[in-house]
This record gives structure tokens, sequence and C-alpha cells, in this order.
């Protein structure tokens, strides 16, 4: 290798890329660029080498170029196996894009020398540094290495094996809000905004964060923070990891709720989730912010006086009741539990299965109440309400997933109420299903059973209505929907274009390709349907099926997780990785052009309903209106 050619070498998956670099600028001296044709890029499948035919001649002007090629900040900078943290002194510098597939990298690379021995230096904005600067992430995707070595190793993030760590997953909707990972003996991992294919939503991203240093000290912290441009803090959430078992201690799930604070004088939230999971899952973290707006309908009715009913796409929250347990005898219900679930029912051969915390990590669908979730813009309500028994008594008809009691329906119900009475031109849908309840011991409400419960906790000022159709809606402007009542229930709808079937929703803990696939076929359906469900997330008890070599080899972990974790949700465990294939399907031209064509609103509906949720559902219903008046005119004008 000649002594100024540095070498990047990529294995795994990134060694199946094109890679190339690109010169844009270079420095030999201050404001002296290298000739051209003194610098070769020989790029090629996972390699790459840049050999730059100059002499060496430290140069302090050359190192201050390099450096400020990102503001002097260390934690963008990686080298060789010599050399500085921040160089003195380099022999010459080179800007360009460095090219990964069909991924760009601004970077700045530079030589130093230490009596016969080169020092190999590069710096970007995309670069997450470790703490000795020897190893670092490329925008959380890959992991460069030095490994005492005088070149550049590329491997994928998600190929590194040792330690302990998190997968991250971020999505924000504004610049000034950059969400941050930053596990103690790692990099710190930053995922600010980048704009995705609908105006006012950003792209869903993913990244790795490991502590591979050994194991002492025993815990090591990890926080989850969200940033200012400035980089100050405007939420820190710690939580802490044991470096031998894995286990994490910090909020547990049903305390890991929505944060609402004031950015740059706006509203904005933070919704996040730390959960820990057995393989094939590994522990997860997701961190969802933005800017909201109580009164998202009727700004959009501000803005477009003529938007209908039909044209919208709604955040939706399946199963909405399920963020919190309401159960006499947690015995009786894990029995039947492991009954209905051939999974657990061999993993009760290797331990006990026993207490709440396993009937909440396997049925806790939700964790913020159902205020909170109006607040991040939902307004569509997947709820079935059943009693207990054959006596109807209003105080004692729960949401029931399955045979668990979740919240008092008129609990629900009175949050609602004050939203709405708070917002007094807004409007929610509360769908009331029957699917999904154990009638061997609860009794599903009819539809007067429904109505008693309304009368008891909707106000004269809010209203409600019950129907079978959202048909009589279609038509009709966001306003005068809002000057009627504002409570839409829906008791015995059918004619709904509903994505969800048991097979799909429930063929992986970990691939969403089953889910995309339903998702793809329900929105290729161009009936006269009454409205559409498109559901995101997957069934993860009944998806366990698949895995029981798996987790008995691994018994002692599951049972850890699923029995004594207050972060072991397997729902919160699997929806980043689902939510990042399904939020990004949305935004897909086909995909919004295919919503847009349906013939009622659309709901997208999802376990633990955050602000990004809300994001798309809002971009997507100002898509629906643009294509419908582009249609509107395109017709006037061709008649």
């Amino acid at each position: 290798m000649s002594k100024n050619q540095v070498i990047f070498s990529f294995t795994g998956q990134a060694a199946d890329q094109q890679i190339d670099f690109t010169v844009t600028d270079s420095r030999i001296k201050k404001d002296k660029a290298i000739d051209s044709d003194k610098i070769s890029v020989s790029g090629g499948k996972g390699k790459l080498t840049i050999t730059v035919d100059v002499g060496r001649s430290g140069n302090e002007d050359v190192a201050n170029w390099y450096k400020d090629f990102v503001n002097g900040n260390t934690c963008h900078m990686v080298h060789t196996a010599r050399g500085s943290n921040s160089p003195g002194k380099l022999n010459f510098a080179v800007k360009g894009t460095l090219a990964i597939g069909d991924q760009c990298f601004k970077v700045c690379v530079g030589q130093g020398h230490y009596t016969a021995t080169n020092n190999w230096h590069m710096a970007g904005k995309a670069i997450s540094a470790r703490a000795n600067n020897k190893s670092a992430y490329l925008d959380n995707i890959y992991f460069i290495t030095t490994s005492g070595s005088y070149q550049f190793n590329v491997a994928d993030a998600n190929t590194i094996s040792e330690g302990k760590g998190f997968d991250l997953w971020t999505s924000t909707n504004t610049e000034s809000l950059t969400p941050r990972f930053d596990l103690e003996g790692d990099a710190l991992h930053p995922f600010p905004f980048h704009a995705g294919l609908l105006p006012n939503v950003g792209t869903m991203q993913s990244g790795y964060a490991f502590d591979t240093t050994g194991t002492a000290p025993t815990h090591r912290d990890f926080h989850l923070q969200l940033l200012s441009p400035s980089n100050s803090q405007y939420q820190n959430v710690l939580f802490k990891l044991n470096r031998i078992t894995g286990a994490i201690t910090g909020n547990e799930v049903l305390k890991q709720t929505a944060i609402r604070f004031e950015a740059n004088n706006k509203p904005s939230m933070m919704n996040y989730g730390v959960s820990h999971a057995a393989l094939p899952l590994g522990n997860q973290s997701y961190i969802y912010a933005g800017e909201y707006n109580t009164q998202w309908m009727t700004a959009l009715a501000k803005q477009h006086p003529d938007i209908q009913f039909k044209d919208l796409v709604l955040s939706g929250s399946h199963d909405a009741g399920m963020y919190e347990i309401n159960i006499n005898d947690p015995k009786v219900t894990i029995q039947k539990m492991i009954a209905n679930n051939p999974a657990l029912a061999a993993l009760e051969q290797a331990g006990t299965l026993a207490g709440e915390q396993l009937l909440a990590n396997l049925s806790l669908t939700q964790k913020d109440d159902a205020y909170t979730q109006l607040i991040a813009g939902t307004r569509y309500f997947d709820f079935r309400p059943a009693y207990i028994g054959k006596s109807f008594s209003i105080n004692q008809t729960f949401h029931l997933h399955n045979f668990i009691p979740g919240v008092v329906f008129n609990t629900f119900l009175r949050d609602v109420d004050k939203f709405l009475q708070e917002n007094n031109s807004e409007f929610a849908i509360v769908r009331i299903a029957k699917s999904g309840i154990d009638t061997d011991n609860f009794t599903p409400l009819d539809q007067e059973q429904v109505k008693q419960c309304l009368a008891a906790s909707i106000s004269d000022s809010v209203g409600y209505q019950v129907t079978n159709s959202l048909e009589s809606f279609h038509e009709l402007t966001l306003n005068q929907i809002a000057k009627g009542k504002r409570l839409i229930v829906l008791y015995g709808a059918n004619n709904v274009n509903d994505s969800y079937n048991d097979n799909d929703y429930s063929d992986s803990l970990n691939d969403p390709s089953a889910v995309i696939a339903a998702l793809n076929k329900t929105v290729q359906k161009t009936g006269n349907y009454q409205y559409t469900v498109l559901q995101l997330q997957n069934t993860g008890s009944a998806a366990l099926k698949h895995y029981i070599p798996q987790i008995i080899s691994h018994a002692t972990a599951w049972i850890n997780d699923l029995v004594f974790s207050g972060t072991g949700n397997l729902l919160q465990a699997t929806k980043p990785t689902f939510d990042h294939a399904t939020y990004t399907w949305l935004t897909q031209p086909n995909i919004v052009k295919a919503i847009a064509n349906q013939h009622g609103p659309v709901m997208v509906q999802n376990d633990f309903v955050e602000i990004a949720l809300y994001q798309h559902a809002l971009a997507l219903s100002q898509q629906r209106y643009a294509q419908r008046v582009a249609k509107k005119n395109k017709t006037l004008a061709e008649a």
C-alpha cells in the first residue's frame, strides 16, 4: 500500500454495495488545493481506495481546514491506529461525497504522520465517534473501526454482536427537535430531521447502540433525549442497562407515557418506549417527537372550508382501552392465557408463569389514557366493551382484550368528553366492536346498554350519536360535523374495508412483510366501503407459536422478560420494527394515491398511538383533499 493511500474495506451487507468517492475540494497548504491529477479514487463493490500523490509536510492550516468541516467537534471525527483525536497538523486533506450504494455522506479525509507512520483521519456530520475516536457510527447505519490498522473498516451496525445494547428507532417532524440516544460506553446517537416524501413528515430512522467495552461497571446509563437546534436538552429520560444480564431499570411501560412541553413556543410531544425482549427481538428503544395541535381538525377546516369527512385519514387507537388492567384473580386469567397459547404452554414446562406482570406484558396495547391519546391527534378508537357475567352494570363494564378487562368504559368516555369540551370544534369516532371478547365469561354490550353508558358520561355540549354507518357523513364538511353531536359512536358497523386477518398479523415478531402485503391488498380494493381501516400493528402474542423451539432454548430469558420485567411488554417490543415498515409504506406515492382513491375516510390504526401516527394521518388527509380538488378541477376544465 502506498504511503499516501487509504483503504476503506466493507464487510457484511455493506460489502455488497457499490462504493465510490467524489472529490469536491482539497488542501495541501492554506488556500492551496491539491492538483486534481494528484488525487485518484478506485471504487467498486465493497471496497474504496483513495490515493493522494503528494509529499508529507505537516501543516497547521490544513488541520484547521479539516477540523472546520465539523466545527472542531471531535464527536464527528474518527482516526486510524495513531494520531490525535483533534490533529494539530495534517499533510493534506480532501473533502468529498462518500457513496455507499444509494446513500451519500459528506466527509473530509486527512493524513498526518508520526515519524515514518501515516495517520488517517475522517470527519463528517454523519459520523458519531466513540470515546477513543478509533471507532464510530456512520449515520447510525454503519460501524467504522480501525482495529489497530491504518485503514477504515466499515460494517453494518447491526452486525455488532459483542456487548449489550439497543436497537434505536426515531421519527420527528421538525428541525427544531432532534432525538438522541446516549448509551454510556458508546457514541452519542443523534437523529436530526430528515424530510420524507410527505410534507411536514420526517422519515423513520433507525440505528444501534452497543456497549462493547467489557462487563465493568455492572450498569451503564442509557439516556433518551430530545435536543434543540443548539443542543440544549428539552427532555432527558434515564434508564440503566445491566451489562451482564441485559436487564433494564427505569420507567416501566405504563410509566413511559407521552411527555408534553413547549419548544420554540409551540406545543410539542415526545413519545418514547424502552423494551427488554429476548431473541429474536432484543432490546428496543424509540423516540417519536414533533409539534402537535389539539385542534388540528379545526385548523384543517379553516384552511380548507370545503374539506369533507370522506377526505380524512384519521389516527386510530387499536384496543383503545387497554392502558390498564382491572382483574380480580390473575391466576385464573393466566391459566386461560396459557391454555389458549401453545408457546406459553410450552414455556410453562420450563418455569412458573404467574403474576399480573405477565398479563400486562402480553395484553397492554396502549399506555396513554384516552384524553392523552386525543391530545396526540387520535380521533378514531377501537373499543370493545363488555361486562362480567350476565348482569349489566355501567361501573362493571370494561374494555375487553379477549378475557382481560381493561379500562372502565365510562372512565374512557369521560376522558373523551373532557377533551371534546375543551376543543369545541373537534369530533371523535368510537367504534364498538364485539370481536376478540371471551363471550363465555363476558357479555358484549347491546346498543341500548351502550346508549346508557353514553348518557351517563357525555355532556350535552358535546353530544353523541349512535349509528351503524358513516355513509351519511361522507359529503359533510368538517365545519358541518363540528356543529352537531361531536361523538360519533359506530355500533354494528359492516361493509368496512379492514386490512386485519389472523394469519398475516401473527406471521412474525420481527418481519413486517406479511402485514405490508395485507395492507397492499386492502388499499387496492375500490369498492363502496363506508370506510377503510389500515391496521399497522402486529399480533405479537399469537406470533409466538412460530418461535416455540427458540423460546424453549432461551426459556430463562423469555420467562424473565414476560413474568418479571416491567419493560417486557411484547407488543411494545415489536412496535418500532413494524412502525418503521408501515409508516414508511404510508408515504410511498403509489400508496398515497391508493389511499386517496378510497371511497370513504381511512383510519390508520396502531398500538401505543403517538405523534408520528398523527403526523402521517394529517399529511395524508391533506393529500387526499388536494387530489380530490385536482380531479374536480380537471373534470370542470374538460366539460
